[in-house]
């Protein structure tokens, strides 16, 4: 067990990214391209908004546009 551990701490982003890819590649022939690259930009676009109220600590306080803070 300490083998592979060991191996993928060592190839970690190349088999991250590895898996990425063949993920984009399966999308991109199941839906097509640019449906792929909408839902790519739709899921950015919500983490954004969920690191962002991670942040702050609620949701409530992400749309809070009040100064005082």
């Amino acid at each position: 067990m300490e083998n592979l551990t060991d191996f993928f701490k060592k190839y970690r982003w190349r088999i991250i990214l590895i898996a990425v890819g063949i993920l984009f590649s399966f999308l991109v022939f199941s839906l097509g391209f640019w449906r792929t690259i909408l839902l790519t930009v739709v899921i950015l676009v919500c983490y954004y908004f969920g690191a962002n109220a991670d942040k702050k600590g609620s949701i409530k306080k992400l749309f809070d546009y009040d100064s005082r803070d």
